[in-house]
């Protein structure tokens, strides 16, 4: 498994073939008994599972082809204290500060024009306050609640990664 320090990648591994089902003996509606359907012949070739890679160094692939690294994430910041909305653009490596918050940005992602509009981005942020809550993972902005910072004074969201 890959080390969190590397978000831009994930582990793949080939998948094995479904395993067939078998009929259920239940009967049917209306107290008939269902008849099994008679099995059939196994198929004349059998499925073998890919070859492995010539090298034997795990295989990694971006999180989509689709997705496109960028260097710049656009965040919303709110402060539920004081009623304060931010926007903040923060560079890929590279930390933004709001309210006691410090945010991170390790990867930002955008899909391409032709698609639906989404950016993702990896994020590490860190309040300042003694035992306040962070966040390390990724956040998306088309969909906001798949991983959000629970912290009980901030709020945080992606808008974009251009």
């Amino acid at each position: 498994m890959l080390a969190p320090s590397d978000p831009t990648v994930i582990q793949s591994e080939p998948l094995l073939p479904p395993a067939e089902a078998a009929p259920p003996d239940t009967p049917a509606l209306g107290g008939v008994a269902a008849t099994p359907a008679p099995e059939a012949a196994p198929p004349a070739t059998t499925m073998t599972p890919p070859a492995a890679p010539p090298s034997s160094a795990p295989q990694t692939v971006l999180l989509s082809p689709d997705w496109q690294p960028r260097g710049i994430a656009t965040l919303q910041a709110l402060d539920k204290h004081d009623v304060r909305v931010a926007r903040i653009e923060v560079p890929v490596g590279q930390s933004g500060h709001f309210g006691a918050l410090t945010i991170a940005v390790r990867a930002c992602l955008a899909r391409p024009p032709d698609q639906a509009l989404d950016a993702a981005a990896f994020l590490e942020v860190s309040d300042a306050r003694p035992g306040a809550p962070g966040f390390s993972g990724w956040m998306f902005a088309a969909e906001p609640a798949l991983a959000i910072l629970e912290n009980p004074i901030y709020d945080l969201r992606v808008l974009a990664c251009h």
